[in-house]
C-alpha cells in the first residue's frame, strides 16, 4: 500500500486575513507586564498592611495579658496581721498611719508600696510592689512559703519603654523577712538589683504606668508615695481599690515614633502629634476592702 507524502511548511494566512504585528505584540506584553505590576504592588500592600495588623494584635495581647498578671497578683496581697484591730472607726485615708495601739501578728513589713523604686530618667510613670502568695513556677527546691514579692513599672530602654515585672520567690523573699530585725522595709524587699531579683520585659511598647487610689468611700486620693505598713508600730490603711493604667503602642507605630525622636520625655508628655495618634490606654480595677 502506497501511502501519501505528507508535506511540512509554515502555513500562511489566507486572503483577507491578517497576523499581528510586532509592535502590537509589544504593546500587549507591556500591558501585561504593568497589570502584573499592579497586581503585586496591591499584594505587597496588603501583605504588609496584614503584617501590621497582626504586629498590632501581638503587642495589644501582650499589653492584655500583662494586665492580668497585676490583677492576679495584686488579688492575692498578703497583709500584715494586727491585733486588735488597727482601724477602728473612723478609719484614717488610705495611707494614712492608725493611730490606735495595736500588736503585730505576722512579721511587720512594707507589704504594699507605691513609690520609684527604679530611677526613671523622665517624670510621669509610677510604680508598684508588693507581697503577694505564689510561688514560682518550675522551682526545682521545694519552697518554705508563698510570700513572694513582686512589681511593676516601666523601664526605659534607650529608644523605647517597656513593662517589666520585679519578682523574688518565696524561698528569697522568705529570707528577708526572717532576717530583719523587727520590720522588713521597701527598700530590702523590693531592691531590684538583688541577685536573686528577675526583671522580666512582660511587654514592650509600654509606658506611661499610673496608679490611682480610692477611699471606702470611692473618693480618689491623690498619695504618692504610698506604703503599708510604714513601721513595726504603725500600720497604715490600704486603699479600698487602686486603677492601674498604662498606654501601649504597635511595633510599627513605635518605628514611627523612634525614627522622630529617642526621647523618653516625648513619650511621656504625649505629643499630639507624635505619640498620641498611636496610643491605646489599657485599664483595671482591683478591690482589696
Amino acid at each position: 500500500m502506497i501511502r501519501p507524502n505528507k508535506k511540512v511548511g509554515f502555513i500562511l494566512p489566507m486572503p483577507g486575513e491578517r497576523a499581528f504585528t510586532l509592535a502590537e505584540l509589544l504593546i500587549a506584553t507591556g500591558i501585561t507586564a504593568i497589570i502584573v505590576v499592579l497586581f503585586g504592588t496591591m499584594l505587597g500592600s496588603l501583605l504588609n498592611t496584614a503584617s501590621r495588623a497582626n504586629q498590632r494584635i501581638d503587642a495589644f495581647r501582650e499589653a492584655r495579658a500583662a494586665l492580668q498578671m497585676i490583677e492576679r497578683d495584686l488579688s492575692n496581697l498578703v497583709r500584715t496581721q494586727w491585733n486588735p484591730d488597727p482601724f477602728p472607726s473612723p478609719a484614717p485615708l488610705p495611707c494614712a498611719a492608725s493611730t490606735t495601739t495595736t500588736n503585730f501578728v505576722t512579721r511587720p513589713a512594707a507589704y504594699f508600696a507605691m513609690e520609684n523604686r527604679y530611677s526613671d530618667p523622665a517624670a510621669g510613670n509610677q510604680q508598684i510592689y508588693a507581697l503577694v502568695a505564689a510561688k514560682a513556677a518550675g522551682s526545682p527546691t521545694p519552697s518554705v512559703g508563698d510570700v513572694c514579692a513582686v512589681g511593676y513599672y516601666c523601664r526605659w530602654e534607650g529608644n523605647r519603654y517597656t513593662l517589666r515585672r520585679f519578682f523574688r520567690d518565696s524561698a528569697h523573699t522568705f529570707g528577708v523577712l526572717q532576717n530583719a530585725a523587727s520590720y522588713a522595709a521597701d527598700s530590702d524587699l523590693y531592691d531590684l538589683n538583688a541577685a536573686d531579683a528577675r526583671n522580666d520585659v512582660l511587654a514592650a511598647y509600654v509606658w506611661d504606668f499610673k496608679v490611682a487610689i480610692y477611699d471606702a468611700s470611692g473618693n480618689l486620693q491623690t498619695t504618692y508615695p504610698c506604703v503599708c505598713d510604714q513601721s513595726a508600730t504603725a500600720p497604715t490603711l490600704l486603699p479600698a481599690a487602686i486603677e492601674i493604667s498604662f498606654n501601649a503602642m504597635s511595633p510599627q507605630a513605635a518605628r514611627t515614633v523612634m525614627s522622630v525622636s529617642s526621647s523618653p520625655a516625648d513619650w511621656m508628655n504625649m505629643n499630639v502629634n507624635l505619640v498620641n495618634p498611636h496610643t491605646y490606654q489599657f485599664r483595671t480595677r482591683i478591690n482589696f476592702q
